[in-house]
């Protein structure tokens, strides 16, 4: 019995002892214990093996950890993005400094004037091309230069009647001029070049197609301008040249509820004037013909030193019905008294409308009158074709088509001052394209 007590005694102690080791060791995968048995691998190894399979497993069931979301960014200051990364300046191309603009203008012309034809009518069609291109060679200097249709002898029409044939319509060149900003109050303008751009003056003094070729320099002083101009008229290398000095003078001042008004006077002194009107009796210069007097033996009796005065309002607080109105006088201290005034002329105008957008519209009426010395008549308004002995008036009616375009219908009724020649009624009807 006491052996047999004993026994079960060590058997109790070694299951027990199994059974703690067989705790403390993990379980192996059964291709280790196979591996382990056939004696490829030590338990060592494949212990070591079985623990790594298990800390993977491990950390593949356990839940993924999300990140934190990034601290916002603050927003940059313009300033700040403008130090850090500074833009290259773009530099511009010649080309895009380079301005094309013109016009082309297609008229109907109807005239009724005693003794113009058999019937006392004549109509004709008519066309004015003006292209031209313009660039800002530098911040201070301006170039450009123009091409136009009509005759070249003619520098108060631009335009070609629909005749001869199919004959080509002769081109000019109309304008080709250097402006000169030099300083901040003084402008420079040496060439061949527009002078309606530049001042104040009316088309009863100087026609809308005249280009001159001289100087023109243009001072600013706030509101008020100041401008001075040296015109050549003619060219004679046996006697002294022929040329048109003058100048004016004028501010501008106004208020929203008032309107902008324009004030001031010029004067223009004609340097031996007989050399123009020698080259129209000639037939040298075409245009208008001379309207001024002239004595038996065609010499201009008056001199031409002509003083003027103006003012312009106008009122835009109406952006469909703006208004302005002109009131220009002259007066030549030159004119030779005669017994009766040659002297004197007087501009009006007064406009209503626009006609800058499709289905504007403009009314303007003009009166015009000058004695037959108050002007020199070889740039003065040639479609009155009385020049500087008119008495007339013209009314114009406007109507924005597309843009950049519209039409337009002008009346003029005219009658001379001094000369004898019979009244003109003249409509012309217009479409004008600029571009």
């Amino acid at each position: 019995m006491k052996r047999w007590a004993v026994w079960v005694a060590v058997c109790a102690i070694i299951t027990i002892g199994v059974a703690v080791a067989g705790a403390d060791e993990p379980e192996l995968d059964p291709l280790l214990e196979l591996l382990v048995e056939q004696g490829v691998i030590t338990m060592e190894q494949a212990l070591a093996v079985q623990a790594e399979y298990d800390r993977r497993s491990e950390a593949a069931r356990a839940p993924a950890v999300v990140p934190p979301p990034p601290k916002p960014v603050p927003e940059a200051i313009p300033s700040q993005v403008a130090e850090a990364a500074p833009e290259e300046k773009k530099t511009d191309k010649w080309y895009d400094r380079i301005d094309f603009k013109g016009d082309i203008r297609l008229r109907g012309e109807f005239f009724k004037v005693d003794g113009i034809s058999d019937n006392d009518r004549r109509a004709r069609f008519r066309a004015r091309i003006r292209p031209g291109i313009y660039t800002n060679i530098t911040d201070w200097m301006k170039v450009g230069l123009q091409i136009r249709s009509g005759d070249p002898n003619d520098p108060v029409s631009d335009n070609s009647s629909f005749d001869g044939g199919f004959s080509l319509i002769p081109i000019s060149i109309s304008e080709g001029f250097a402006q000169f900003d030099i300083a901040r109050p003084f402008d420079l303008t040496l060439g061949k070049f527009d002078p309606k751009k530049k001042w104040v003056v009316t088309d009863m003094q100087w026609d809308d197609d005249v280009t001159v070729e001289g100087a023109m320099e243009e001072f600013s002083f706030g509101p008020l301008k100041v401008d001075f101009y040296q015109y050549i008229l003619e060219e004679d290398k046996e006697t002294r040249d022929a040329y048109l000095l003058g100048g004016q003078v004028y501010g501008k001042f106004g208020s929203d509820s008032l309107g902008d008004f324009t004030v001031g006077a010029g004067y223009d002194s004609w340097v031996r004037p007989q050399m123009v009107a020698d080259l129209t009796l000639n037939g040298d210069l075409k245009g208008n013909r001379v309207t001024n007097l002239l004595d038996d033996n065609d010499q201009l009796i008056s001199d031409f030193e002509i003083a003027n005065a103006f003012v312009t309002w106008s009122w835009k607080k109406s952006e469909k019905w703006p208004l302005k109105f002109s009131l220009f006088g002259y007066v030549n201290t030159g004119a030779q008294g005669l017994g009766k005034d040659y002297d004197t002329g007087y501009f009006i105008r007064y406009q209503v409308g626009d006609y800058k957008k499709k289905g504007q519209m403009m009314f303007r009426a003009s009166r015009y009158y000058s004695e037959p010395d108050a002007l020199f008549y070889v740039f003065a308004q040639s479609d009155t074709t009385m020049a500087s002995d008119v008495d007339g008036y013209r009314f114009d009616f406007r109507l924005g088509y597309v843009k950049k375009s519209y039409f337009n219908v002008t009346w003029y009724h005219t009658k001379p001052v001094y000369s004898i020649f019979p009244t003109m009624d003249r409509l012309q009807v217009d479409y004008i394209i600029a571009f």
